[in-house]
């Protein structure tokens, strides 16, 4: 049922959003000592017959690095406590209610009108705190073996249809969901879905910290 559950959630999230960022009326200069939820991580193994399969321990690695990263890189993003959720329970809801705002931004294709869960609202509310960050790491790796055949009936392919048509597959990905959340306004003021742009194991950290920084480019500082 777990296994059931993430896979839904990992599929609302692929389908949803833009490489720029959305921002509500609340300015950058604005956003400051913001917390921090702890990370989410959704990663997916490509195995046997090419179908993707939730793994525990790439999610658990991916996290991991995005937790770390996120505390080193604290200053630059204009963070400062970390949000650690201890029931499982209400975890769950904060899970859930990302999945909801995620599809609702989608479908809207803009922050006005989106107001904030009653989960996540009230964990800010408890904490007296306007403003909050959430990161979402959703992606897949696969096993060389099965990288290998993949290539190899692409190129099969491409020799039955005189290379008209030489299906590519894709080694691995790490796509990054980052929200700001605001409180006071009741609101969510900033969003960006990060598509990557090469094919990265969702477990390579370098990788990982240009992801996070670049989330910010030309809102929080100017892209280099």
């Amino acid at each position: 049922m777990k296994q059931i559950y993430i896979l839904g959630f990992v599929l609302i999230l692929s389908s949803c959003g833009a490489n720029k960022f959305l921002t509500s009326s609340v300015t950058s200069a604005e956003i400051k000592d913001v917390d921090y939820f702890e990370p989410f991580a959704y990663i997916q193994l490509i195995d046997k017959g090419n179908k993707p399969k939730f793994s525990d321990s790439l999610s658990t690695i991916t996290k991991r690095n995005l937790d770390s990263i996120i505390d080193t890189k604290a200053t630059k993003l204009r963070l400062n406590e970390k949000i650690l959720i201890e029931n499982d329970t209400l975890k769950a809801r904060v899970e859930n209610e990302l999945g909801y705002l995620t599809q609702l931004i989608f479908q809207k294709r803009k922050l006005e009108g989106i107001e904030l869960t009653p989960a996540i609202d009230s964990i800010l509310e408890k904490n007296n705190q306007r403003f909050a960050m959430a990161t979402i790491a959703t992606g897949f790796g696969r096993k060389k073996d099965n990288y290998g055949g993949q290539v190899a009936k692409g190129v099969a392919v491409g020799i039955l249809t005189l290379g008209m048509a030489v299906p590519t597959p894709v080694k691995s990905n790490l796509t990054l969901y980052t929200y700001i959340f605001d409180s006071e306004k009741n609101e969510v003021a900033f969003y960006r879905r990060l598509i990557p742009d090469k094919e990265k194991e969702p477990t390579d950290s370098e990788y990982t910290e240009r992801q996070i920084i670049a989330t910010f480019n030309g809102y929080y500082y100017e892209k280099k």
